[in-house]
């Protein structure tokens, strides 16, 4: 099966590093810094709950890419003795080509609108709810695609200033989650982080901060109310709670000293951090994954790597509108 999958701009290395955590085997066949083309034996349904993806699609036919409107007529020729499977009464058909949504000729429109209709027995409208049907086509990919849009669970409304579901699922996935990880975000904050991981199993996920008895009022339902997260408001400078060499991963986003007060000058505290870090990682395969701000990447890296700490990858990405850094690594830089 191929699927066509979009997500949130800047972040398409991390994205094709982390879809294994999700999808069984998957074969690229494309990728751009929002977008994603891929194949693999996974079920819809499943592709479906990716959580760093914001929309999703089942890829039905392409056609080698030319005038647009000769290649809808060509995909409406790929439909004239098919079957759709339908998941709605109606549909309607959108047109986005190299990121925007562009008209078609009444002819080509009208003919794929017939075909479909004739193929999956739904009725077209004009707009409103029902099956959506887009016409995709990406820079730099030679095919233009007929895909079906997925229809997405909702999600629940985050705190102001939270890291988003897209992106806190995607460095939870980047981190490559086992089932007998011992999972730690020492700073955990509005718990994003702990959220997503949840979705995977795990020896013990653990929430850490040490304002948690602050923040715990505005704990989102499921990590306030599971009981699979052990809560503790330990110094992320110390970690007093771990035995050395406790934890096999890492996933946080400390302090950037841009809009809090740090307990020490920048440097010092990315040193002592590391350390902390160090100390309490899984000798062999402990892995980690911070976010940064991108004006404080160098000093973190150095921090980061001035132990037994390696760095496998590092991406430049958006939070809320502000440059960061990802790193992503751990005893191994692989």
């Amino acid at each position: 099966m191929r699927y066509y999958v979009q997500f949130p701009a800047g972040t398409g290395e991390l994205v094709a590093e982390s879809i294994g955590s999700y999808v069984d085997r998957p074969e690229i066949v494309y990728a751009d810094d929002s977008s994603l083309i891929f194949e693999s034996d996974t079920p819809y349904a499943q592709v479906v709950q990716m959580p760093f993806v914001k929309n999703s699609f089942t890829v039905i036919a392409h056609v080698l890419r030319g005038d647009v409107n000769e290649g809808v007529l060509d995909l409406a020729d790929c439909l004239r003795y098919d079957e759709l499977d339908s998941h709605a009464d109606t549909f309607r058909v959108m047109f986005h080509v190299d990121g925007e949504l562009i008209p078609v000729s009444p002819r080509a429109k009208r003919a794929l609108e017939s075909e479909i209709g004739y193929a999956s027995g739904q009725r077209m409208v004009g707009r409103g709810t029902g099956e959506e049907y887009w016409v995709v086509g990406r820079t730099d990919f030679d095919y233009l695609m007929l895909c079906r849009r997925h229809i997405r669970p909702k999600r629940a409304a985050k705190a102001a200033g939270a890291i988003s579901h897209e992106m806190s699922s995607l460095l939870v996935a980047a981190s490559k989650p086992r089932p007998g990880d011992v999972f730690l975000d020492p700073f955990a904050g509005s718990g994003s982080f702990t959220n997503a991981r949840m979705s995977f199993p795990a020896k013990r996920i653990v929430y850490s901060d040490s304002e948690l008895e602050r923040l715990q009022a505005d704990f989102p339902p499921a990590v306030r109310d599971s009981r699979a997260v052990e809560f503790l408001s330990d110094d992320a400078l110390a970690l007093p709670s771990f035995k050395d060499h406790e934890v096999d991963v890492i996933v946080t986003d400390p302090p950037w000293g841009e809009y809090e007060a740090l307990p020490l000058a920048l440097p010092e505290f990315l040193g002592a951090m590391a350390r902390s870090f160090d100390r309490v990682l899984e000798p062999r395969a402990g892995r980690f994954v911070i976010l940064i701000a991108r004006k404080a990447a160098e000093e973190a890296e150095k921090a980061l790597t001035g132990g037994d700490l390696k760095i496998g990858s590092t991406h430049e990405v958006l939070v809320n509108g502000h440059p960061a850094t990802v790193f992503v690594g751990g005893r191994e830089a692989a």
